[in-house]
């Protein structure tokens, strides 16, 4: 009886660690990986004030969005942050 408790509650607790394991995120950033510039000219064509957090003497088209956040509505204040090429100074 033991042992088949013991057995059922590591099978459950091995259910539960892969469930959070393979979900997805349900917030997952749309714009994440994409060429900095489109997505900045995306944002403010649908009415968002962009904000962009990264190198600051990079160009746009340089650097990759890696995280919009903010996105509660047209209007309303987005942060993208970027990832930029270093060699832009040069």
């Amino acid at each position: 009886m033991r042992r088949t408790l013991l057995a059922t509650a590591a099978a459950t607790g091995y259910i539960f660690a892969a469930g959070f394991t393979m979900a997805a995120p349900a917030n997952a950033d749309p714009y994440g990986g994409q060429q900095a510039d489109t997505v900045v000219s995306s944002l403010q064509a649908k009415g968002y004030d962009v904000q962009v957090q990264g190198d600051a003497e990079a160009p746009l088209s340089e650097c990759t969005a890696t995280q919009v956040s903010g996105l509660s509505g047209p209007g309303s204040t987005v942060y993208v942050t970027l990832s930029c090429d270093d060699d832009h100074d040069e």
